[in-house]
């Protein structure tokens, strides 16, 4: 299924890949089968014949080997297998020319969400299938976070909110992280798994804090001046590089982005390009260290914007009429979202390099929020 709003801004669309065809004699041109799109399991491609700089042209009869590896519909191929895949097509001066694709498996997106009754943490691969399940308690486990081998995550099911980890090996076990009156959640570890900034009300309201994983040592992350009596800190996100810190604050006197060292007691600064004239929310870091997804209403409803975190230049990700937010990021440059409609929640992704359409993440559960990928 695919929302029916453009993403911006247009960066790049691009093409890959492409094999050898047949050649009639001496003296003619060597055809290339080339597709053009993700070679990935879940997309569709395009496929054309290219003759060295001249301009591509569809091909016809296209027939795969093997044949359930996708579905054809003229020049296009639905992916519906990863590994290499055989195809064959008629060129339009009437050769036949072929190639041989290596498709990928789609990355995996962990999120939260129900099937029955209360919310646990679950993964699923981008173009969907049978969710694996990763926690089982009755309390509400949300907001998962992964890195190096560790998925750490938020849970109800003490009472109040705590911080869990769970290995994401086969055979790993659970390890309560926190043990407080206080409400720890929005757990973000830092790429290499050894560090997680999390949100605690221990003060009254809610403040960053950061720690080893072992969340032995905690300690505040901002300077006890930073802000005012009774502003909040929410949504801390690591930098690809460990050393700073993103996060959402009321210090200004309304939501807004902030960038600080990931050292404790540090004075953060506002975002070149966060707008105290409206609502920024939700930033999450990209893995190149580069931009900074996050929702605001600076275009009136909430949707995504992307940040230049150096020049602090601004650009829409998303439109439409219904609200977007709580974006993550996947290792090759992709976001998954969220999109709140009437009939609940379902969870999307977009390639900001293309200006292709934003396409559902099938989860097989009820309301999927705080999706995310593996942090590379």
């Amino acid at each position: 299924m695919r929302l029916p709003f453009r993403i911006l801004p247009p960066i790049a669309a691009f093409a890959l890949l492409s094999a050898c065809g047949g050649d009639s004699g001496p003296s003619a041109p060597t055809q290339r089968l080339v597709a053009v799109g993700r070679l990935e399991r879940g997309a569709t491609v395009r496929l054309v014949a290219r003759d060295g700089a001249a301009a591509d042209s569809l091909v016809a009869s296209v027939a795969l080997s093997p044949a359930t590896a996708g579905t054809v519909a003229g020049s296009t191929v639905k992916l519906l297998q990863a590994g290499q895949v055989s195809v064959t097509a008629v060129a339009p001066d009437g050769r036949t020319i072929s190639a041989v694709l290596d498709v990928k498996a789609p990355p995996t997106v962990f999120f939260d969400g129900a099937i029955t009754g209360n919310r646990d943490i679950y993964s699923v691969s981008l173009d969907g299938g049978e969710p694996k399940r990763w926690t089982t308690s009755t309390g509400e486990d949300t907001h998962p976070s992964v890195a190096a081998g560790l998925l750490v995550f938020s849970s109800t099911r003490d009472g109040n909110s705590e911080l869990y980890s769970l290995p994401t090996a086969a055979g790993g076990a659970e390890r309560r992280l926190t043990t407080s009156a206080a409400n720890e959640t929005q757990p973000s570890l830092s790429a290499t798994a050894a560090n997680v900034a999390y949100t605690s009300d221990a003060s009254g309201l809610p403040r960053l804090f950061v720690a080893p994983v072992s969340l032995v040592g905690a300690t505040r992350l901002t300077a006890a001046s930073f802000g005012f009596g009774g502003s909040i800190e929410t949504d801390p996100t690591w930098s690809s590089a460990g050393d700073r810190i993103a996060f959402m604050s009321t210090a200004n006197g309304r939501a807004n982005l902030f960038i600080t060292s990931a050292a404790a007691g540090s004075t953060p600064a506002e975002v070149n390009g966060s707008n105290s004239q409206v609502t920024d929310v939700e930033p999450t870091w990209s893995p190149d260290g580069k931009r900074i997804a996050f929702a605001s209403t600076r275009a009136g409803g909430t949707q995504l914007f992307l940040l230049d975190v150096q020049s602090g230049a601004v650009s829409p990700a998303t439109t439409g009429a219904a609200s977007s937010g709580q974006p993550g990021w996947l290792p090759d440059g992709r976001v998954v979202f969220t999109v709140f409609g009437n009939a609940g929640s379902t969870l999307w992704w977009i390639d900001p390099a293309t200006t292709d359409p934003a396409i559902e993440i099938p989860t097989g559960t009820k309301s999927p929020a705080h999706s995310t990928g593996v942090r590379p």
